[in-house]
């Protein structure tokens, strides 16, 4: 009998440290997620400042990875941007809106304005990657926190 209950503390124990495990690499996704998110549009403005590309040869031209970092889960690359980053899922919510944006907006001005706006949205984005990396030690110990007092609470419970 005594097994089968060091067993179960076991099991729960684990458990506690895998859900640990897994929110934290959640939350440290959603940073790595963002820092690609910045990468992309740093790539999109050399391409329009450079080569005064369309946005459907600016995204035949984004390096494949770079796109899956991004949350890209779509097969044939869209035309637009506004198609691209709706195919995007991106876990923080600011990026997203921030991402939605300037898909809307691209393509509707002149070139310098188009530079601007780009520049706009990357100093968004940077300052959402901030946030993310501020609130990210404190989102840790959190998840840490609660995952593993709650698995030892229901060792001690059902001990």
């Amino acid at each position: 009998m005594y097994f089968y209950r060091i067993a179960g503390a076991a099991i729960l124990a684990f458990s506690g440290f895998a859900g640990a495990w897994i929110m934290n690499s959640s939350v440290s996704r959603t940073l790595t997620q963002t820092e690609a998110l910045i990468a992309l549009m740093r790539f999109i403005r050399i391409q329009i400042e450079c080569f005064a590309l369309p946005a459907s040869e600016i995204i035949r031209r984004a390096d494949g990875e770079l796109l899956s970092r991004c949350g890209y889960c779509g097969g044939e690359l869209p035309e637009s941007f506004e198609e691209l980053f709706e195919k995007f899922s991106v876990r923080d919510g600011e990026a997203a809106a921030i991402t939605q944006n300037f898909a809307r907006n691209f393509g509707k001005s002149y070139r310098s304005e188009q530079l601007r706006e780009c520049d706009y949205y990357i100093a968004q984005l940077c300052d959402a990657k901030q946030r993310i990396s501020d609130e990210l030690p404190k989102r840790k110990k959190v998840n840490s926190t609660l995952c593993v007092s709650s698995a030892l609470a229901l060792i001690i419970l059902l001990i």
